[in-house]
C-alpha cells in the first residue's frame, strides 16, 4: 500500500518578498537627501547630549567596572572608549559607550521602546570612526537605526507588558541596522545581520536598580555591531526572521493584551520617519523617566509659589501602578536604586531646592545614604493608584502640604510635550561635557553641531579623553 502523496511547499520569503526583505532593503536605500532638515539638527542635539552622557557617567561604579574591563580585555586599538584615553575593538566600545551613556540615565526617552537612541549613536561612534566615516554617513545611519528599533516597538509593544525591556528588546535590529549601513551591507547581508541580532535581543525589567540596567543600552549596541560585521564577511542568520511563524515578535510580543501588528513594521514606508513622529525626549533629571513626572511638578511648586523646601511639611505623590513597577524603590540603599525611586527624586528637591539642571545629585550612592536624604524620604508618601493597570507616562498627582496650612495639588501629563529650550540643552550638554576641559568641551560642541562638515574620526579624537 503506497504512502499517501503529501504536497511540499517551499517557504523563501526573501524570494518572495517578505518583511525582512522589504524593511531591510528600505533601510539600506535611505539617503542624506531624504532626511529633512530640522531632523538632523535634532538628532545633532541628541548625539551632543549622549556623548556628554557618556563623559559625566565616568564616575560612576559601573562605569568605573567597565572601563578598567575593556582597558584589561587588550583588544584591538579600533574605537575609542569616551573619556577614557584608550581605544579597543569596535564591538566593546560601542558596549562600553552605550553603557556609559545610560548609566546616568540621562537618555532620549518616550513612550514606545526605539525612543531611546543610546544604541544607535553609539554603534555609529564606534563603526564610523573604525571605518572612517563622514558625518554624513553617521547620521543617516543612525536615522535609519532608529526608524528600525521605533517599527520594531510599535510592532511589538506588547513584548513590554511580558516584562520586557523595551530598550533591550528593539536595540540590537537598530544597531545593527546602523552599524551595517556604515559597513556597507548590501539588502542581503542586512537580512542576514538582523537574523543574527535580534535573536539576542530581550532584556528585563527586573534590572531596574541594579548596575545591569546599563546592559539595556550597552549590550544591545555590542550585539548589533557583531552582527552587522560577520554579516559583512559572509555569515548567515535567518533571512527572514521577521516573517511567518515563529518570528521575532510571535516569539516576543504576542499574546499580549497589545497584540504583536507585524503589518507596523512596513507600513507607510516613504512616511514620516519615526524618529520624527515619535516624541522623543531629552531627560533633565538622571533617573528612570517615570520617576520624571513627580520631580518635575515638584519644581513647578516651588518656582511657582515662591516656596523653599522648608515651607512644604509632607508631598503625596499618586502615581499609576506601571510607575510603581518600574520605579519602586522607597529607602533606596545605593545610587542605582535611588535612580528607580520616585521617594528618592522628590526628596532630593526637599535637600536641595530648586536645581541646576541635568538634576543628578540625589541618585549617587552617597545621596541614597545620606541622613538629610533619608529624612526627606520620611516626608514623602507614594500612593498607587490600583483602580486601573494604567501604563506608562500617565498623569501622576502631587498633593503638597505646607507648614503654614495650605494645601496645594498639581496633576503632572506626560512631560514629553515640555522640552527643553535649544539653549538649554546646550548648556547641559557642555556641563556633561566639562569634566573633559573647556577647550575639549568647545571643540565637542562645534563638531558636533556641524557634524555633516567633519568625519566621525574628528569626533572621536575630541572624546578619546587624557591618555596614560
Amino acid at each position: 500500500m503506497n504512502a499517501p502523496a503529501t504536497t511540499v511547499t517551499e517557504r523563501n520569503p526573501t524570494r518572495e518578498g517578505g518583511i525582512t526583505r522589504t524593511l531591510s532593503e528600505h533601510l539600506v536605500g535611505l539617503q542624506f537627501s531624504d532626511i529633512p532638515a530640522d531632523a538632523i539638527e535634532s538628532l545633532k542635539i541628541f548625539t551632543l547630549e549622549c556623548v556628554g552622557h557618556m563623559v559625566h557617567a565616568l564616575p560612576q561604579p559601573v562605569s568605573r567596572l567597565l572601563v578598567n574591563y575593556a582597558r584589561e580585555l587588550g583588544a584591538a586599538p579600533q574605537s575609542v572608549v569616551v573619556g577614557s584615553g584608550f581605544r579597543t575593538s569596535a564591538a566593546e566600545a560601542a558596549y562600553v559607550n552605550a553603557s556609559l551613556a545610560h548609566a546616568d540615565e540621562l537618555e532620549s526617552y518616550g513612550a514606545l521602546p526605539g525612543t531611546c537612541l543610546i544604541p544607535p549613536i553609539a554603534t555609529a561612534l564606534a563603526v564610523g570612526e573604525l571605518e572612517g566615516s563622514s558625518g554624513r554617513d553617521f547620521l543617516t545611519a543612525v536615522i535609519a537605526g532608529v526608524e528600525m528599533q521605533g517599527r520594531l516597538g510599535v510592532a511589538g509593544i506588547g513584548a513590554c507588558d511580558r516584562g520586557f525591556m523595551g530598550i533591550s528588546l528593539v536595540g540590537p535590529g537598530g544597531a545593527g541596522v546602523t552599524a551595517g549601513r556604515l559597513l556597507g551591507l548590501t539588502t542581503e547581508q542586512m537580512q542576514h545581520c538582523l537574523g543574527v541580532a535580534l535573536p539576542l535581543g530581550n532584556g528585563s525589567t527586573r534590572g531596574c536598580g541594579t548596575m545591569a540596567h546599563v546592559h539595556e543600552a550597552g549590550v544591545p549596541a555590542r550585539t548589533g555591531v557583531f552582527a552587522a560585521q560577520v554579516a559583512r564577511q559572509g555569515f548567515t542568520g535567518c533571512a527572514d526572521f521577521l516573517d511567518g511563524d515563529y518570528s521575532w515578535g510571535e516569539q516576543y510580543a504576542a499574546g499580549g493584551n497589545r497584540p504583536y501588528d507585524p503589518d507596523a513594521l512596513t507600513a507607510d514606508l516613504d512616511g514620516e520617519l519615526f524618529f520624527v513622529q515619535a516624541r522623543i525626549a531629552p531627560k533633565r533629571y538622571g533617573s528612570c523617566g517615570l520617576t520624571h513626572q513627580s520631580i518635575h511638578g515638584t519644581i513647578e511648586i516651588l518656582r511657582e509659589h515662591d516656596l523653599s523646601p522648608d515651607d512644604i511639611e509632607s508631598i503625596d505623590v499618586l502615581v499609576p501602578t506601571f510607575a510603581d513597577r518600574i520605579a519602586p524603590y522607597r529607602d533606596p540603599q545605593n545610587g542605582e536604586q535611588a535612580k528607580f525611586s520616585i521617594r528618592q527624586g522628590v526628596a532630593g528637591l526637599l535637600v536641595g531646592g530648586i536645581p541646576e539642571l541635568p538634576y543628578t545629585d540625589a541618585f549617587y550612592d552617597s545621596s541614597a545614604q545620606d541622613p538629610r536624604y533619608v529624612a526627606a524620604r520620611e516626608r514623602v508618601t507614594i500612593t498607587v493608584d490600583n483602580t486601573a493597570n494604567v501604563r506608562g507616562f500617565a498623569d501622576q498627582t502631587l498633593t503638597v502640604r505646607l507648614r503654614d496650612g495650605r494645601t496645594l495639588t498639581k496633576v503632572v501629563p506626560n512631560l514629553q510635550s515640555t522640552q527643553p529650550a535649544l539653549v538649554d540643552r546646550i548648556t547641559m550638554a557642555r556641563r556633561t561635557l566639562a569634566p573633559l576641559g573647556a577647550e575639549a568641551t568647545d571643540r565637542i560642541v562645534d563638531l558636533v553641531l556641524n557634524l555633516e562638515q567633519h568625519s566621525v574620526r574628528d569626533l572621536s579624537a575630541a572624546l578619546l579623553g587624557p591618555t596614560r
